[in-house]
């Protein structure tokens, strides 16, 4: 392999995982993005692979153990620390901190797992633009109220192109990788509820969200913020809003379900149409139309390899067996704040099952 600079590394072929590396050094050379490797002196052999990111700098805060502090990179939703054994902890620091001030990007690298920063590089380039306030009309139609069943029927689209973790063909979406990317997939899923004809928006809840998952190594996420899309469900004489999101269930849900496995009573929902990009909260930094969908392809392509890194490293593929019971723990408190239907009978009264199908997803986990 040879790198821009003039050094280059070998993939020992002997090695599983080289495989997966080579394939996702071609996908970077061919998206023209930036790798970090690290090469031992002696063999030449490669021996680390992460993807660096070009990010804004948000806040920087002190962990309350004292140990790190966590950096917000914007647009992402992941929690990031610079951990102060790190040597380098006040060069990046410094760096880190006069981007922000400047408003300038750099290029930060990451642990697989973990989102500790291990690398960080200024760039020479403009800050990335937004625009400081949303317009006073929104840019998309209003939302298409469509039946439960239509509902389900979307979300069964865009589960369908969950991308496998051991094959991941080029226009997946990484559900299985939920610690990062949720505007990516929620902007991708969007499109396609478009194409099919259906107007959806989008639903955002910003706290310290905290979310058990059988897909992370962990068995739990960490996020600043979460995105995913809303269709407007005709319930017979009302509608209602239900979010569409496969990182976290398996069929559409309410909206209160949706902000309750979040861990965060205290979280801030906000809506937006379907053409806001990315928003931080109260919309004071705000991303519109990608409207060739070039930044949604060129995220999930990252996404998408952070799974294939993921699945080819010593923790293997999701899901993990060992993070069922935290699973159970969120179905358990979901069940105990949203009675059975049997206590609230009247309310399901006229609905189709579907409308059934959480809470019967929550007893067969509870059940496992």
């Amino acid at each position: 392999m040879n790198f821009q600079g003039g050094r280059s590394g070998q993939l020992d072929l002997a090695i599983p995982r080289s495989a997966v590396w080579a394939d996702v050094l071609d996908s970077l050379r061919q998206a023209n993005e930036p790798v970090y490797v690290e090469i031992d002196p002696e063999t030449n052999v490669i021996t680390e692979l992460l993807l660096p990111r070009e990010v804004r700098v948000g806040a920087i805060t002190p962990t309350d153990t004292g140990d790190a502090v966590e950096v917000e990179l914007i647009i992402s939703q992941a929690r990031h620390y610079l951990r102060r054994t790190n040597p380098d902890f006040q060069q990046f620091f410094n760096i880190l901190q006069t981007a922000r001030e400047a408003g300038s990007p750099v290029l930060v690298t990451e642990t697989l797992d973990g989102y500790e920063i291990i690398d960080v590089k200024s760039l020479p380039k403009p800050p990335l633009e937004g625009v400081e306030a949303p317009p006073p009309v929104s840019r998309a139609p209003a939302p298409t109220p469509v039946t439960l069943q239509k509902a389900q029927d979307l979300f069964n689209l865009v589960s369908a192109k969950t991308c496998a973790p051991t094959g991941v063909p080029p226009t997946c979406i990484p559900f299985l990788y939920p610690e990062n990317g949720c505007w990516a997939r929620a902007h991708e899923m969007c499109r396609l509820f478009i194409d099919a004809g259906v107007q959806p928006e989008k639903v955002w809840i910003y706290g310290n969200l905290h979310a058990a998952t059988q897909n992370s190594p962990s068995c739990k996420v960490g996020w600043i913020y979460h995105v995913a899309p809303t269709l407007l469900v005709s319930t017979g004489a009302t509608s209602e809003v239900y979010v569409i999101d496969p990182s976290l269930f398996l069929s559409p849900v309410r909206r209160v379900i949706w902000f309750d496995v979040q861990g965060d009573p205290s979280a801030a929902l906000e809506s937006s149409d379907a053409s806001i990009f990315y928003k931080s909260k109260g919309s004071g930094y705000v991303e519109y139309d990608d409207a060739a969908y070039t930044k949604t392809q060129r995220d999930l392509t990252t996404y998408r390899n952070q799974l294939k890194l993921r699945s080819a490293s010593s923790v293997g593929p999701p899901p993990y067996s060992s993070c069922v019971w935290k699973v159970k723990a969120i179905a358990a408190r979901c069940l105990s704040k949203n009675p059975p239907i049997s206590v609230k009978r009247d309310i399901y009264a006229g609905i189709s099952p579907q409308a059934r199908t959480l809470r019967q997803q929550l007893a067969v986990i509870l059940n496992r």
